[in-house]
């Protein structure tokens, strides 16, 4: 069974959300097979894209683990407000 998920996060400005894309890219090299995870910017929103033929607590875990990882590039953005 395939899942998906569509999220999306607002920023103050467009070049947040692409730095934000960009400091989380290299923690998606190494991805399970079977699950992709796609991301743009529209306008202020970072959306995010994840699909995956794993089992529902895989594709949870790599949701969190992302997750994880925007949260920490947002803290480390000093032009967040």
């Amino acid at each position: 069974m395939k899942s998906e998920l569509l999220m999306t996060r607002d920023y103050s400005s467009a070049l947040i959300a692409e730095k934000i894309i960009r400091a989380v890219q290299p923690d998606n090299a190494d991805l399970p097979p079977g699950t992709c995870i796609s991301m743009d910017v529209t306008g202020l929103s970072l959306r995010i894209r994840i699909t995956s033929s794993d089992p529902l607590p895989s594709l949870l875990r790599t949701i969190d683990d992302l997750l994880a990882c925007i949260q920490v590039a947002e803290h480390a953005s000093t032009d967040l407000k």
